[in-house]
């Protein structure tokens, strides 16, 4: 079976419809996946909800336009908390559950904003900040986490990747508030749009309060009888004897044995062997590049960066905010569930590509609205800011978590996952200080910056990302501890070893799948 798991899938027999909407677990399976995507709403949220303050006369007034140093550090204090918080998460993880974690973090995030619309002033304001950007960094460990583990195989990638196109969604709601926040008379104009961001995290409550726990979660407690009842339910429509669902609890098995994961496993494993130094190097390339390629400027002081080339009136700022927004989700959506098609390394290269090429024009554009303050060349300069978002959208919105998630083993998954969380609001935070400095000292020159990190991240994307297209996630860990080539075979042939063994366990080998042996079918996952 040559391609790894995407031909498994289909070779094992599964008692679900081929399309997922036809068939009742399938349908509750894409419903909980859900309530993990609309968990990077807030953060999307808040970077529209930024630019659209700056925009509405009202917010500029209470808070006295703030700008400079004084602008960077309001954007910046949401991240500065994730610098710290990822870690509890990793622990709250491993103790009590992933489901627990999104828990606590929603409320954070519900707490956060409340307080952010009622600030009375500055301090109350970025505070409010603070304690949103701590919830969302719980979230972001634990829902990516809990969706990639818990999507039935079919749909795993799909939902995987457009988990962070979800972050549009919440920049989309934002832009709108932040219109219909110019209308508002008095300082509810710019309080509600503040404290509509809740409506994210309510959401993902209601929808994850019923959810499943992880069947890797539940295997690695010894509740191994819970994972067979959470697979079959949501994998096969409550048959404990589907073949799918025996080959899944029996990889999963198989994995965590092998990982060695009782209490044995560290932040130091990430340095100990070659496969997890280079899942911890690509991880960290990754989380400082999601908000250093450019798209950091665009999204947080979209409001500057159109003045420079003109555009000055608070309605039509606002509105190009909500109309990025809304292309935004439109390509993110498209990307993510086409990345199973192309794979992973050539999306990342297109989309590194095209935002080299379009920040160009920006540049250029922008050069040409200062020296000569033609509002032709300010005006040509937004479409290419457009085709730049465009381009991230294509890779670095579906894949920055996705990429990331499947590529760490079950033992080092939640504690990679805080390392990324950390590493990016620390970029975050030290990027978003800057960026307005930067820009206010540089103006179009700035762009130059950008453009040469892009071609950077170009050639280490070439040179060490590799491709996992096809890979169930404890296959994909073949692929970092060998190499791809060795990696894809060993993964191949394991499967093919465990479709067999599906194929027993549906004739009547019980034993294996409920955990009850060790299983020797899948070659040794190094953690």
């Amino acid at each position: 079976m040559a391609g790894g798991s995407a031909a498994t899938y289909a070779a094992i027999p599964n008692n679900t419809a081929k399309q997922w909407w036809k068939d009742p677990c399938l349908r509750k399976n894409v419903f909980y996946s859900m309530g993990c995507m609309i968990c990077p709403f807030y953060l999307g949220y808040d970077q529209s909800l930024l630019t659209g303050l700056q925009a509405i006369p009202q917010w500029n007034t209470y808070f006295h336009s703030p700008s400079g140093n004084w602008l960077g550090l309001i954007a910046a204090c949401i991240f500065l908390p994730g610098i710290i918080f990822g870690f509890p998460a990793d622990w709250i993880c491993d103790r009590w559950g992933r489901r627990w974690a999104i828990y606590l973090g929603s409320f954070l995030i519900i707490a956060g904003g409340i307080f952010n619309g009622l600030a009375q002033n500055a301090g109350q304001f970025m505070g409010a900040r603070a304690i949103i950007g701590a919830g969302g960094s719980i979230t972001k460990v634990a829902a990516p986490a809990l969706l990639q583990e818990a999507a039935h195989p079919r749909l795993r990638s799909p939902m995987g990747t457009m988990y962070y196109g979800f972050y549009y969604t919440g920049s989309l709601t934002s832009a709108i508030m932040c219109i219909i926040g110019l209308y508002i008379k008095g300082d509810w104009g710019w309080r509600l749009p503040c404290i509509f961001q809740i409506v994210g995290p309510i959401a993902v409550l209601s929808i994850l309060i019923t959810a499943p726990e992880s069947p890797r979660y539940l295997v690695k407690k010894g509740r191994h009888e819970e994972a067979l009842a959470m697979l079959a339910k949501f994998h096969a429509n409550g048959d404990t004897d589907d073949q799918l669902v025996a080959w899944e609890l029996k990889e999963i098995t198989v994995a965590l044995e092998q990982e060695l994961i009782a209490n044995k496993s560290s932040y130091l494993d990430f340095f100990k062997t070659r496969g997890n130094r280079k899942r911890f190097y690509v991880a960290m390339a990754i989380t400082v590049g999601v908000n250093w390629v450019g798209n950091g400027i665009v999204s947080y002081y979209l409001s500057p960066v159109l003045k420079s080339v003109g555009v000055t009136k608070a309605v039509e700022i606002t509105g190009i905010n909500a109309g990025l927004a809304f292309w935004n989700l439109i390509i993110a959506m498209i990307a993510g569930l086409n990345v199973e098609r192309f794979g992973r390394r050539p999306l990342f290269l297109i989309s590194t590509a095209g935002m080299i090429i379009s920040y160009a024009f920006v540049m250029g554009f922008s050069a040409g609205f200062a020296t000569t303050g033609k509002s032709a060349l300010g005006v040509a300069a937004i479409p290419f800011l457009f085709l730049f978002y465009g381009s991230y959208d294509i890779a670095w919105t579906p894949l920055n978590y996705s990429y990331v998630t499947e590529f760490l083993p079950y033992n080092l998954r939640t504690k990679g996952l805080a390392l990324y969380i950390s590493g990016q609001n620390i970029a975050n935070a030290f990027n978003q200080f800057v960026n307005p400095i930067a820009l206010a000292a540089l103006t179009w020159k700035y762009y130059a910056v950008y453009i040469a990190i892009d071609i950077a991240y170009f050639i280490l994307i070439y040179f060490y990302f590799p491709e996992t297209k096809g890979l169930s996630m404890e296959e994909v860990s073949l692929v970092f501890d060998y190499s791809t080539k060795e990696g894809r075979k060993m993964a191949a042939q394991a499967l093919e070893r465990a479709t067999h063994d599906a194929e027993l366990a549906a004739d009547g080998y019980k034993g294996e799948k409920h955990g009850e042996e060790r299983l020797e079918s899948v070659p040794s996952i190094r953690a």
